[in-house]
C-alpha cells in the first residue's frame, strides 16, 4: 500500500515538475542508451555463421589452404594458430616446388570441384597526386562459388584481360570513374625494366566495383585470370574454393591435415566437434589457453569501464534527486505532520527515482535501438567491415531497461535516507539544520568496505589467470568505499576554515556543516575524474610501453632508401670514397644507380654522410643465417632451453629493458657485410678504433655482450660469427623433392664458427642499432657461403629533415624507380594526447555541472545567511565571492578524491593485462618451445601517471568553477520578510 501511493505521488510530481523530471529521466536514460546501442551495434555487426560463411566460401563448401609438406593441425574454423615445428621448418622449402591442388593431391572426395585463389601481387598505379602501391589479386567473379565473397557496387565484373574492378576506395584515391584507364606497374612479376629503370606500364581498364565486405578501406584491384604475369619462382595457388558433393566432415578434413592442407568447412561451421575431437586444442591446451586469457583480459577491461559508468550515473543522477527532495521539504514536512512516517518519506523519494528511472529506462532503450541503427554507418566506416543485416535482442533491451530502474532506485537511496531523517518542524519552517559533528561511523565502514575492495582487486590481479569478476567487484566496491569516506572528508575539510579569508572561511564551513548537499556532487565529480583518471593513465601507460617497446632499423634523423625485392644495383662505379662498388642485382630486382641515388637524395636533405647497406639474401629457400654467437654467460635469460621459467619470479619486460644482455636479443638486425662508410652511417660518427678494426679484417659489434672475451673496459676482445642452419631432425621422414631444397645448405659439417679481433662501435647519440647486428668483413660471409644483397642505402644527416624535405626527397627517390621507398625515421609518435585532451574536456564538464548543483543548493539554503550579510552593510560582491568559493571548494574535494580513486582501477587493469600477457608467453613457450613471439615483450607492468592531466584536472578545473559560478550569480540580494 506504501509503495502504491508513493508511486502515485512520485508520478504526479513528475508531471507537474516536467523541466526537472525530464533532466533526470534523460541523465538516467543515458546509460540505458548506451548499452542498448551498444548491444544492438553488437549483434548487428557480429556476423551470424551463415554470414561469415558467405564472405569466407562465398557458395563454396569449402576453403582449402595448402600449408606445409607435413601433417599439420588446425582449429575448427580453418585456422592454423602454429604449424608443428617440422611443418614450419619444411614450409620455407616449398620455394620452386609446384603445389598440387587438392583433387590432383587426391585429399577431396570424387566429383569435386576446385578454383584457385591466387595470391594478391603488388602494383604500382599513377594518379595525379602521386603513386599508389595497391594489391591486385586475379579473380574469377563470374564463377558462382565467388558469389557473396565481395560486395558488388557498380558496374560488372572483368570478363577480358586488362580489365579490372577498384574497390571504393581505390577510385577515391585514384580519382577514376567506371571507363577510365588506369596506368600500372606489375611489381611481383618478373618484367625486366627499361633503360630508364622503370617496369613496364600496363594499360588497364576500370569496368566495376567491387569492396571486400570485411575490408572495406582496402585499395584492392581484381583482375581478370591471366592478366598479371607469374612472380619468379612461382609454383601455382595455395588456396581454393571447392565444391564437394555432400560437404566436406569433420573427420574428412582431419585427413586433409595429414596431407599438409588446412580447410575451412561450410559442414563443419554447422556441426563442430567437441573440443577433445580438435588435435590442436588437445595438444596445445596452454596456448589455447594463452589465448582464451587475452580475451578475458579485454573483456575485464570493457566491464571495468561500463561498472565505473554505471557507478558515475548513479553519483551524477544523486544531486539531481537531493535538489528535488530540497524544493520539497515542506510537502514532506506536511506529510510528517499528517502522520507520514520515515519509511513513507523514504518511499516516496525511492519512488521518484523508480518512475523517472522507467522512464528513462524505456526511453533510453528505444532511443538506443534507434541510435544503434543510425550508427551502423559509422561503425562500418570505424571497424572497415559491413555490418550483417539488423538485428535486435528483445530480451536484452528488457534488461537494459530494468538497468535504468535499478539506476535510479541506487541514485535517490541516499536522498531518501536524507530526507526521512529531517525533521518535521524545520522542513515546515525551512529553517537550516547544519550538522557539527565528524561521521566516523559510516567513514569507518567505507574504510572497511575500501580495503575489502583493494584487497578483492588484488586478489583478481595476482593470482594466476584472469579473474574479471573478483576484478570489477573490486573495483566497484573500492570506489564505493570512497564514497562513503566521503561526508567524513567533506566535514573535516571545514577544520582549516580559519586560515581562509571571510567568503573562503564561511563557504567553507558552509560546505562541510551543510554535507547532504555537499557530499553528492563531490561524490558525482569523484566519479567523472575517477573515470577519466583511470582511462588516462591506461592511455599514458601505454604510450610509455610503445615509446620504451619503440624499436627502429633508424636512428632518428636518419633516412634509407629502401629497395624492392631486397636488391639494388649498381649500373657504374662511383666516384664517392668508400661507396660500395659494383653491386650485384638481387633475384627479380631493378637496377638503381646508387651514387645517381645518393646524390639525388642528398640534393633534398642534409646529408653528413651515406652508404649502401646490405642485408643477407633469403629470396627462395635459404635455411641458413649468420649470427653473433655468445658466450653462456652473455645470453638473455629469457630465453632458457625449452623456455624455461624466468630467474627470480621476475616478469619478462622487466627483465629484457633491464638486462642490458636483453637488449640485441629483442632489437633485431643481421649480421652483415660493411666497410667503413657502412660504419660512419650506422653510427653517425668517426671511431677510429673500430674503423682500424674493421678496417683490418675484424668484426665490429654494438653491444658488448656480443664480445666472446672482452678488455677490461668491455670495449674491444674477440667476437665469434657462427652459421646457424635449419636443418630436418635426423630421422625425419622429408619427400625427396624437399630433401632436394635442403641438400646444397644441410649436407656435411657445418662452417667451422669464426673468432676475429673485435671492436664496439657505438652511435653518436648514444641510441642502439637496431638494424645490424654486426659488421663483419667480406670475406667472413664468403666463409659461411651465405648471399648478401644491397638492401638499403643509408643517409645520416646533420639534423633533423623538415616536412618539406622529406616530400622532396620523395620526389627525388620515385624518380628513382619503381621499386624505392623513402622513410625518415621520426621515432616513437605517440598519439595519447588528443585523447587526453578529450577527457579532460569530458572530466571539466562533469565537474561544472556538479559543482553548479552544489553551488545552486548553497545558494538556495544560504539565503538567510545572504540577507543576513546584506543587512549589516556587505558589500554585493560579497555573493559573487561567496558562490565561487562555494563551487571552487566542491570541486577541487572532488577532483582530488577523484584522482586518486582512479588509480585504484588504473593500476589494477595494468596489472591483470602484463600477467595476462606473460603467462600466455610462458604458454606459448610450454607447447612450442622457446617463444619468440611479441607477447614475449608486453609483459612489464608499466605505470605512467599523467601529471600534466592531473594538474589541470585539480588546479584549472576548479579555477573554472569558481569563475564561472561567481559571473552567472546575481550580486543583489533582495530582502524578504521571513516566514515563521
Amino acid at each position: 500500500m506504501i509503495w502504491k501511493v508513493a508511486v502515485r505521488i512520485a508520478r504526479r510530481e513528475a508531471l507537474r515538475h516536467k523541466g526537472r523530471s525530464v533532466l533526470v529521466a534523460a541523465m538516467l536514460a543515458l546509460p540505458v542508451a548506451g548499452a542498448s546501442a551498444a548491444d544492438t551495434l553488437y549483434h548487428t555487426v557480429k556476423l551470424t555463421t551463415a554470414e561469415q560463411l558467405q564472405r569466407d566460401l562465398g557458395r563454396a563448401d569449402a576453403r582449402v589452404d595448402y600449408i606445409a609438406p607435413a601433417p599439420v593441425q588446425q582449429l575448427p574454423d580453418g585456422t592454423v594458430p602454429a604449424p608443428p615445428q617440422a611443418a614450419a621448418m619444411l614450409s620455407g622449402a616449398l620455394q620452386g616446388v609446384q603445389v598440387a591442388s587438392p583433387t590432383d593431391a587426391g585429399v577431396l572426395p570424387p566429383g569435386s570441384r576446385v578454383v584457385a585463389m591466387p595470391a594478391k601481387q603488388q602494383l604500382r598505379v599513377r594518379s595525379p597526386h602521386g603513386s599508389y602501391t595497391v594489391q591486385i589479386a586475379e579473380r574469377d567473379l563470374f564463377d558462382p562459388l565467388l558469389s557473396g565473397i565481395y560486395k558488388h557496387v557498380s558496374g560488372r565484373a572483368p570478363q577480358a584481360k586488362n580489365e579490372v574492378t577498384l574497390s571504393t576506395s581505390m577510385l577515391s584515391s585514384l580519382g577514376k570513374h567506371l571507363g577510365d584507364r588506369i596506368s600500372a606497374e606489375f611489381l611481383s612479376g618478373a618484367e625486366q625494366p627499361g633503360s630508364d629503370g622503370r617496369l613496364p606500364e600496363h594499360d588497364l581498364t576500370v569496368v566495376g566495383e567491387y569492396d571486400d565486405p570485411s575490408h572495406l578501406d582496402a585499395d584492392e584491384i581484381l583482375a581478370y585470370p591471366g592478366t598479371l604475369p607469374e612472380p619468379p619462382d612461382y609454383t601455382g595457388p595455395t588456396h581454393w574454393l571447392a565444391q564437394i558433393p555432400g560437404g566436406l566432415s569433420w573427420q574428412q578434413v582431419l585427413q586433409l591435415n595429414h596431407g599438409g592442407y588446412a580447410a575451412e568447412s561450410r559442414l563443419v561451421a554447422g556441426n563442430p566437434p567437441r573440443a577433445d575431437q580438435v588435435p590442436m586444442l588437445r595438444d596445445h591446451r596452454g596456448a589455447a589457453e594463452g589465448s582464451s586469457r587475452l580475451s578475458e583480459a579485454l573483456i575485464a577491461v570493457g566491464a571495468v569501464g561500463v561498472v565505473m559508468a554505471l557507478l558515475e550515473v548513479v553519483l551524477l543522477a544523486g544531486p539531481a534527486f537531493a535538489v528535488g527532495a530540497r524544493k520539497r521539504r515542506r510537502d514532506f514536512g506536511l506529510m510528517g505532520a499528517a502522520g507520514a512516517d520515515q519509511r513513507m518519506v523514504r518511499a516516496v523519494v525511492l519512488a521518484d527515482g523508480a518512475v523517472l528511472g522507467a522512464a528513462g529506462g524505456v526511453f533510453g532503450a528505444l532511443l538506443g535501438v534507434l541510435l544503434g541503427r543510425l550508427a551502423l554507418p559509422e561503425a562500418a566506416t570505424l571497424t572497415h567491415r559491413e555490418p550483417g543485416a539488423f538485428r535486435v535482442a528483445p530480451g536484452e533491451l528488457a534488461l537494459a531497461a530494468v538497468l535504468g530502474v535499478v539506476t535510479g532506485l541506487i541514485a535517490a537511496l541516499v536522498p531518501a535516507i536524507i530526507t526521512g531523517r529531517q525533521h518535521v518542524l524545520q522542513a515546515l519552517t525551512g529553517g537550516r539544520r547544519g550538522v557539527r559533528g565528524v561521521p566516523w561511523r559510516l567513514a569507518t565502514l567505507g574504510l572497511v568496505v575500501l580495503l575489502a575492495g583493494i584487497a578483492a582487486t588484488g586478489y583478481a590481479v595476482y593470482q594466476p589467470g584472469i579473474h574479471t569478476v573478483p576484478l570489477v567487484v573490486g573495483i566497484a566496491v573500492a570506489e564505493l568505499g570512497v564514497v562513503a569516506c566521503t561526508p567524513m572528508l567533506v566535514a573535516l575539510a571545514g577544520k582549516p576554515a580559519r586560515l581562509l579569508p571571510l567568503t573562503g572561511r564561511m563557504a567553507l564551513r558552509d560546505s562541510a556543516r551543510n554535507r547532504g548537499r555537499t557530499a553528492p556532487a563531490v561524490a558525482a565529480i569523484l566519479a567523472a575524474v575517477a573515470g577519466s583518471t583511470a582511462v588516462a593513465t591506461l592511455l599514458a601507460t601505454d604510450d610509455a610501453r610503445g615509446r620504451a617497446q619503440y624499436h627502429s632499423t633508424l636512428r632518428p634523423g636518419q633516412v634509407a632508401l629502401m629497395f624492392g625485392w631486397a636488391a639494388a644495383g649498381q649500373s657504374q662505379a662511383d666516384s664517392r670514397p668508400g661507396l660500395a662498388g659494383g653491386l650485384d642485382d638481387g633475384p627479380g630486382s631493378t637496377s638503381i644507380d646508387a651514387g645517381k641515388a645518393i646524390a639525388a637524395i642528398s640534393a633534398a636533405l642534409p646529408v653528413r654522410s651515406a652508404a649502401v647497406i646490405q642485408s643477407q639474401d633469403f629470396t627462395g629457400f635459404v635455411p641458413i643465417d649468420v649470427v653473433v654467437k655468445r658466450p653462456v654467460g652473455n645470453d638473455c635469460p629469457f630465453f632458457g632451453p625449452n623456455g624455461a621459467a624466468l630467474p627470480g619470479g621476475s616478469d619478462g619486460e622487466s627483465l629484457i629493458q633491464s638486462d642490458p644482455r636483453c637488449t640485441a636479443a629483442f632489437s633485431g638486425g643481421q649480421v652483415v657485410p660493411g666497410d667503413v662508410a657502412a660504419l660512419r652511417a650506422l653510427t653517425g660518427r668517426v671511431d677510429p678504433r673500430a674503423e682500424q678494426v674493421l678496417s683490418a679484417g675484424g668484426i665490429v659489434v654494438f653491444n658488448r655482450y656480443d664480445l666472446a672475451t672482452a678488455d677490461p673496459a668491455g670495449q674491444a676482445g674477440t667476437a665469434t660469427i657462427a652459421l646457424q642452419r635449419s636443418c630436418p631432425p635426423d630421422g625425419q621422414d622429408v619427400p625427396e623433392q624437399i630433401r632436394k631444397q635442403f641438400e646444397p645448405y644441410c649436407s656435411g659439417p657445418p662452417p667451422a664458427d669464426q673468432t676475429l679481433p673485435a671492436a664496439v662501435a657505438t652511435t653518436r647519440d648514444g641510441t642502439p642499432v637496431n638494424g645490424v647486428r654486426a659488421l663483419i668483413p667480406q670475406a667472413l660471409a664468403d666463409k659461411f657461403h651465405a648471399k648478401y644483397v644491397p638492401s638499403m642505402i643509408l643517409f645520416d644527416t646533420t639534423r633533423m629533415p623538415t616536412r618539406g624535405e622529406e616530400e622532396r626527397a620523395n620526389a627525388a627517390a620515385e624518380s628513382l624507380g619503381t621499386t624505392a621507398l623513402l622513410k625518415v625515421e621520426r621515432g616513437y609518435q605517440g598519439g595519447a594526447d588528443a585523447m587526453m585532451l578529450a577527457l579532460a574536456a569530458v572530466a571539466a564538464f562533469v565537474t561544472l555541472g556538479a559543482a553548479a548543483i552544489a553551488t545552486g543548493l548553497a545558494i538556495t539554503d544560504g539565503e538567510a545567511d545572504l540577507e543576513t550579510l546584506a543587512a549589516v552593510g556587505a558589500r554585493p560582491r560579497v555573493r559573487r565571492i561567496l558562490a565561487g568559493s562555494q563551487a571552487s571548494i566542491t570541486a577541487v574535494m572532488g577532483t582530488v578524491l577523484g584522482s586518486a580513486t582512479g588509480l585504484v582501477p588504473a593500476v589494477a587493469l595494468i596489472e591483470a593485462r602484463s600477467h595476462s600477457f606473460l603467462q600466455s608467453a610462458a604458454d606459448a613457450r610450454t607447447d612450442f618451445g622457446p617463444f619468440h613471439g611479441p607477447h614475449a615483450v608486453h609483459a612489464q607492468s608499466y605505470l605512467a601517471i599523467p601529471w600534466w592531466f592531473l594538474i589541470g584536472t585539480i588546479a584549472v578545473v576548479p579555477a573554472l568553477a569558481g569563475f564561472g559560478a561567481a559571473i552567472v550569480t546575481r550580486s543583489k540580494v533582495e530582502i524578504r520578510r521571513r516566514r515563521g
